[in-house]
């Protein structure tokens, strides 16, 4: 199997996450490296997120529930993670995150290292037909199942 990194905040946690929870684990089967970001970076983009730790055990739980197994979970920092240290096979990217994947590409290109080839899964659609995303679900649009409320 081909070793995989995916990431994100994974707040709150909804159909999407699973989307690219799935495609990463059918690429890498147990050797999938699922980077969430800190609580400092994540409260850049949103004003309040769960701890890390809650987002780190409902990703951790859906896994278990799903695959059953124990997945590594690392907290990203910057937007790079673990993706200069570690040569991946696959980096699996949401539409959102495509263009950072692109520029950990050309860090690691700077260093001499190989491309990690880019999965780009495409958005889960809610009922209304618009994306579902973390930022819709906290403004009480729809859930996280994408029906509208």
């Amino acid at each position: 199997m081909a070793k995989v990194a995916v990431g994100g905040t994974f707040e709150p946690f909804h159909e999407g996450h699973k989307k690219l929870l799935d495609t990463a684990i059918k690429l890498g089967g147990k050797d999938v490296t699922i980077g969430i970001t800190s609580d400092k970076m994540a409260r850049v983009r949103h004003r309040s997120v769960l701890p890390f730790k809650v987002r780190a055990e409902n990703v951790r739980n859906y896994v278990r529930k799903v695959y059953g197994f124990e997945p590594e979970i690392v907290q990203i920092c910057d937007p790079y993670g673990k993706t200069l240290e570690i040569d991946f096979d696959y980096l699996v990217v949401s539409p959102e995150t495509y263009q950072n994947a692109i520029k950990i590409n050309e860090k690691r290109l700077e260093l001499g290292k190989k491309a990690i080839q880019i999965i780009r899964v495409e958005w889960v659609e809610a009922e209304d037909g618009k994306p579902i995303s973390s930022t819709r679900i906290k403004k009480g649009e729809i859930d996280r199942y994408g029906k509208k409320i």
